[in-house]
């Protein structure tokens, strides 16, 4: 049987973008593969901001997605809390219906 898979979304800090994708990288189970680039946080908290990112009312983060089965997913975002030291890392999970490529 098949399992179900999971769209993983990961958020954090621009500066940890190096520590974090290396982690990433090496993980053992490995990352099936995933796409990452550079986003502006909006929010009412901005107490860690920069002062020129609370100028500007957004902070810079990185966002790394990746389609994987749910339960690798578990196992990444525990590796993750146990391995990684990563301030204000967001996650969030969604459910995948259909998952390919068109040739």
């Amino acid at each position: 049987m098949d399992q179900p898979l999971c769209k993983l979304t990961l958020v954090y800090p621009i500066d940890s973008s190096d520590i974090f994708v290396d982690f990433i990288l090496s993980c053992d189970p490995i990352v099936p593969g995933f796409t990452s680039w550079q986003v502006d946080g909006h929010g009412h908290d901005f107490e860690t901001a920069s002062p020129s990112e609370q100028v500007r009312g957004h902070v810079k983060r990185g966002t790394l997605v990746t389609i994987m089965p749910e339960k690798q997913a578990k196992l990444l975002l525990e590796k993750i809390r146990q391995e990684v030291t990563v301030p204000h890392l967001t996650y969030w999970t969604e459910p995948v219906t259909a998952f390919g490529q068109l040739k």
